[in-house]
């Protein structure tokens, strides 16, 4: 990879991070899945958020994820 490009890699996981956010999330419905399943169906219905400590309860948008912003700018 040219230095140029881990450069441009670099300048871009500072402004949108990434990582193993997605894979937490994954994770994160599988149990809730589980949760759901296995619960008692007089108990509380346990919340997604749940399994997901970070989450600020703010749904993540699907439509945009700034990388084309991020590359009209660069």
């Amino acid at each position: 990879m040219p230095e140029r490009h881990y450069q441009e890699y670099q300048r871009f996981y500072q402004e949108q991070p990434f990582g193993l956010w997605r894979e937490d999330y994954r994770t994160a419905q599988i149990s809730h899945i589980l949760a759901m399943i296995n619960r008692d169906p007089k108990s509380e219905v346990p919340k997604f958020s749940d399994y997901m400590p970070f989450f600020s309860g703010q749904t993540e948008s699907t439509d945009d994820d700034g990388v084309a912003d991020y590359l009209a700018k660069r």
